[in-house]
């Protein structure tokens, strides 16, 4: 059915498109007629594709409500790489303010094509005049263990060999034997001796404001819901708690995501500032404003234990870009870079962590900050070298 149905469209279009012209033609002059056809109707008739110029490398999101947030610093390594990137992402995503950090850079393509027209060309298109694909979430394209199966979006005759995939859930191809260690991952594995290609996209933008430490009131950022019903929302209205019982007043919770102060005690609510879900934009604002990023993790929490074996957090991505110490368990802190000397680490005590933030100094939050660069400029370099290697085989 769908082979003939692509067949009856062949024949369709270009009859179609005659009609229009031949219409169009006899009722207004040459020009009037060649500029509306041109515009109006064309376009209509035409496959979709993104912007392509010499030596254009493509980086497509493909998952419409998670993970756009990797796209930029992606980007930027290409970009480095000498690239000129074409961007393929949700339409609501760049209106949110995704690029809204970097400078008008003619080496960057930000398309506006509908998911389903970008999977038409891409199973269409066989790509000989771009350099290549990255494709930042493999999953949305298999099942996260068939990676064969992700080629399938792509026209037959492509080159496997310029299309390379990101996976952010490792673990079910590791568990399969399906894994492929070329496969991009945004931190080292530490799970049945997997192997990957290390790129980790923390870049935001030029225009990032790298930002000291408040004088007055200590700002810690947290991301995601605040319930009562979630542990990590109680461990956070614990600590509040015992910071306020024991006489800390200047400091507050600055929540960045989806949540209400129901079930938290009236006398500690005035501490939190919940904004609710963000725009890139109002996000990156946010970040800027604050001093320290706050985690809750936990490592008897299985949803929390893949931080330390085959899979990341965005927190990660933006302690690493904003330049914002975090308060962190110490268990979570090697394998992702943090020490306590860029960061504050805790076994036990989060209310003492908190304490420490507090009372830090600007100096002291300065060369705190300063530690974390040395780490992030490491990696940055790792990175761009991995992904070229990658590239040139």
């Amino acid at each position: 059915m769908e082979s003939s149905e692509t067949e009856l469209k062949d024949v369709v279009k270009p009859v179609a498109i005659s009609v229009f012209k031949d219409t169009l033609s006899h009722l207004f002059e040459w020009n009037t007629y060649e500029s509306l056809f041109n515009t109006y109707i064309k376009p209509h008739f035409e496959l979709q594709k993104p912007i392509i110029k010499d030596n254009t490398f493509i980086v497509w999101e493909p998952c419409s409500k998670n993970h756009s947030e990797v796209v930029p610093g992606y980007v930027k390594y290409l970009i480095d790489l000498g690239y000129h990137v074409s961007v393929c992402v949700e339409k609501e995503h760049i209106k949110n303010g995704l690029f809204l950090r970097f400078d008008k850079n003619e080496k960057i393509s930000l398309n506006k094509i509908s998911s389903k027209n970008l999977r038409k060309f891409f199973k269409k298109a066989d790509l000989n005049n771009v350099k290549g694909v990255l494709v930042t979430t493999v999953g949305k394209l298999c099942d996260n263990s068939n990676y064969d199966q992700a080629y399938e979006t792509f026209n037959e005759a492509t080159d496997k060999n310029k299309i390379y995939f990101v996976e952010h859930k490792a673990k079910e191809a590791i568990d399969n034997n399906t894994w492929k260690d070329k496969i991009i991952t945004l931190r080292q594995l530490d799970y049945k001796g997997a192997n990957s290609v290390v790129v980790n996209p923390f870049y935001f933008g030029e225009n990032i404001k790298i930002t000291p430490k408040n004088d007055d009131i200590t700002n810690f950022v947290t991301i995601g819901a605040l319930r009562g019903n979630k542990k990590n929302s109680d461990a956070i209205v614990d600590v509040v708690k015992k910071l306020h019982d024991s006489g800390f007043e200047n400091f507050k919770i600055t929540v960045i995501g989806k949540g209400h102060l129901k079930n938290i005690p009236k006398e500690i609510q005035k501490y939190f500032d919940i904004k609710g879900r963000l725009s890139f934009s109002k996000m990156y604002d946010e970040i800027e404003k604050a001093d320290f990023l706050l985690t809750s993790y936990n490592e008897n929490n299985p949803e929390h234990v893949k931080y330390t074996k085959y899979q990341t957090s965005g927190n990660f991505q933006l302690i690493y870009g904003f330049l914002k110490p975090c308060i962190l368990l110490e268990s979570f802190a090697p394998i992702n870079g943090f020490n306590d000397k860029n960061s504050i680490l805790y076994s036990t005590d989060y209310a003492n962590a908190m304490q420490k933030a507090i009372n830090m100094t600007q100096d002291e939050y300065k060369t705190m900050q300063d530690e974390l660069k040395k780490y992030v400029d490491v990696l940055y370099k790792s990175s761009l070298e991995n992904l070229r290697g990658l590239i040139n085989g």
